[in-house]
């Protein structure tokens, strides 16, 4: 029987915060409104760049500048996305692990599908047999289509599909999608900051706990 791991990008697989917060800032300067700190946008993001840059620009996105500002910020990001990014250490060794046990292995991520490919392709090359990200006619995440289309794409069941997240938006798709799911520590959301948004659900400190967690899931 397939089973199907589908894995949240940012904050799970690799670290992109100081890229994202760059191109934010860079589009807010060119229309002279204050920068964003790390921390703020590690708290804003969650639910794709285009909520980020909203959270980011003084009045969302009832701002005139926004969607110039938004444009800006996609200009930027596609030629610097992994300027300071970096995959989580251990990540790769337990994907490759993973691939060897005989598991699917897909991404779902609100990031642009044409940033979120040659990303991903680059840090983890020939490891994932799909992924999804934001597209047209895709709706995002925590909306359930694309952990529903992935599901459909390979034929598996929902019950022997698996979610790997890092926030509460991760832990709203898995659970609007009706699979199970673990959340990891390390990312873009604290153990503190899960155990109030996300209380009673599953977390791991470390991508190495992932394997045992698997092992008694689908045991």
């Amino acid at each position: 029987m397939k089973k199907l791991l589908i894995f949240d990008l940012d904050g799970t697989l690799v670290d992109t915060l100081v890229d994202l917060k760059n191109a934010v800032n860079h589009a807010l300067l060119l229309k002279n409104y204050p920068e964003r700190s790390l921390e703020q946008i590690r708290k804003a993001i969650g639910n794709g760049v285009a909520k980020l840059v909203a959270r980011s620009i003084p009045n969302g996105v009832d701002n005139p500048d926004y969607p110039e500002t938004f444009a800006e910020f996609r200009k930027y990001y596609s030629i610097h996305a992994t300027d300071f990014t970096k995959p989580y250490p251990g990540v790769l060794n337990q994907l490759i692990n993973l691939k060897k046990q005989g598991y699917l292995i897909a991404v779902a991520t609100n990031k642009l599908t044409d940033i979120a490919r040659p990303l991903l392709d680059g840090f983890y090359p020939y490891i994932f047999d799909f992924i999804q990200g934001d597209e047209p006619g895709m709706d995002r995440k925590p909306a359930p289509m694309m952990v529903e289309t992935l599901c459909k794409r390979f034929n598996v069941d929902k019950k022997d599909a698996f979610y790997i997240g890092d926030t509460n938006v991760d832990m709203e798709t898995a659970e609007n999608s009706g699979v199970d799911f673990v959340l990891v520590t390390y990312g873009y959301r604290t153990k503190e900051e899960l155990d109030i948004q996300c209380p009673g659900r599953p977390t791991i400190d470390h991508i190495e706990e992932l394997d045992e967690y698997l092992k008694s899931r689908f045991s």
